[in-house]
């Protein structure tokens, strides 16, 4: 009968207990038949801040919109252009300006969360697109939207982003001492009347179909201005039933009644993002693969990610005759300079490899689960932690080469985000963890 020598939890985290258990009955057994297990800690790790990939936009599941100066990221800029579709062909509309009396068009933005302060203004504009978005197309991040549209400003709109925060319920987890926003805010724009009578003047085979108008009016750009200063990026729920623009009217019968055009899932919804890094604290030493900060930082919005190289991934055993039980890459977040309190940091990271053509892949240990892969915050150790045990077999038995990962934020197109992370050089630094069984 064989016997297994299976490490305790605290072996594995801490190797300083020894597992009394696991020696019963080994002085009956022959040497060869022994497997022993083993702990290693590499320590041969280097990690870059680089700037992110140019990200897909268009239809993302929320829209960003706003300027935010962050006092650790520097200036984020975010913007979005979309289409609007009929609620209602051509009898409904022609009611309204026959037999009602149009009062104003007005774009209603709704949005739940912000990221920044909320007590800095937002300089808002609203122009026309003149250009028609694709729905089937691919957009990415750099888009000129200011170029694709009319050059009639439709609305110049000062905001302050808003929250309420609700300590009574519990569903969203809020509580008394932390009360989470779980009441969504309105934007309410009102547009320059050349929209609305434009509208109004649409012919009948204009308002025959959804395409047709599409053609008629393209859609609409809402560009966040310029902020030297604070600010915020608010997350608009374009495709809640509340975010649309509608003519506000009323007859003698009835005193308010809209005509509303939809923000659907057949509309295209593009955003753009701009970044400026030239006063931030590692922006002497971004994108450089040479020289290594004690942090590195993290972003959305086609922002930050971090370039991890482990140079000894596929040379550190000291035999063949083994298995790699468990190869637990661990990144500490900085909790002092992150300011988590004020700052949520991203929800979930995620680990990509790197081919000898520096295209990314997921390693293999996602396969078996995303629970497994690891990679969500955890609000107590405050760590991000994967598991790369399959990954790093598979590159110790020469079947997978090793050049390297890419960390980077989930989501990075429809939420805003940031985290900064202990880097290679700090006290710190990242741990590789592996426990590996070791044949005789």
């Amino acid at each position: 009968q064989r016997h297994l020598t299976i490490p305790c939890e605290m072996c594995i985290r801490d190797r300083g207990c020894t597992n009394e258990i696991n020696d019963l009955g080994k002085d009956l057994l022959l040497p060869g038949d022994l497997v022993q297990v083993r702990n290693y800690s590499e320590k041969n790790i280097k990690a870059f801040t680089v700037t992110d990939g140019n990200q897909r936009t268009d239809e993302p599941g929320y829209n960003l919109l706003g300027t935010f100066n962050d006092p650790l990221f520097g200036k984020t800029t975010s913007d979005f252009a979309c289409q609007f579709r009929l609620s209602g062909y051509p009898d409904s509309i022609k009611n309204i300006s026959t037999k009602a009396q149009i009062e104003s068009l007005v774009l209603h933005l709704l949005y739940m969360e912000t990221y920044g302060d909320t007590i800095t203004p937002q300089k808002l504009k609203v122009y026309e697109l003149a250009s028609s978005l694709n729905i089937d197309s691919k957009y990415y991040q750099d888009i000129n939207l200011k170029g694709l549209s009319k050059g009639e400003l439709l609305a110049d709109y000062s905001y302050v982003p808003k929250f309420k925060l609700d300590s009574l319920g519990t569903d969203n987890g809020s509580t008394k001492k932390a009360p989470k926003d779980t009441v969504i805010q309105e934007i309410s724009i009102k547009l320059n009347p050349s929209l609305l009578n434009k509208l109004l003047a649409a012919d009948s085979l204009s308002w025959s179909d959804n395409d047709k108008f599409l053609q008629y009016f393209k859609g609409l750009y809402v560009e966040a201005g310029d902020l030297n200063q604070g600010g915020a990026i608010m997350k608009i729920f374009t495709l809640a039933a509340g975010s649309n623009m509608s003519i506000h009217f009323h007859t003698i019968k009835t005193d308010s009644l809209r005509y509303v055009y939809n923000i659907n899932d057949n509309s295209a919804r593009v955003n753009r993002f701009a970044h400026n890094y030239s006063n931030t604290a590692f922006a002497a030493n971004l994108d450089k693969t040479d020289v290594q900060d004690s942090l590195i930082y993290l972003q959305t919005t086609g922002g930050l990610r971090t370039k991890i190289l482990i140079p000894d991934l596929g040379t550190w055993s000291d035999s063949t005759n083994f298995a790699i039980n468990r190869a637990e890459l661990i990144f500490q977040v900085d909790s002092t300079i992150t300011a988590l309190a004020k700052f949520v940091p991203a929800e979930q990271l995620v680990l990509t490899a790197i081919d000898k053509d520096g295209t990314e892949y997921f390693p293999s240990d996602l396969a078996f689960s995303s629970l497994y892969y690891g990679g969500t915050y955890n609000s107590t150790d405050k760590t991000y932690r994967f598991n790369i045990a399959k990954h790093m077999q598979e590159v110790i038995e020469k079947k997978k080469e090793n050049y390297g990962f890419y960390l980077s934020t989930a989501y990075r197109s429809s939420t805003f985000r940031r985290v900064v992370l202990k880097g290679a050089t700090s006290k710190t630094g990242i741990k590789l963890e592996i426990a590996y069984s070791k044949i005789k």
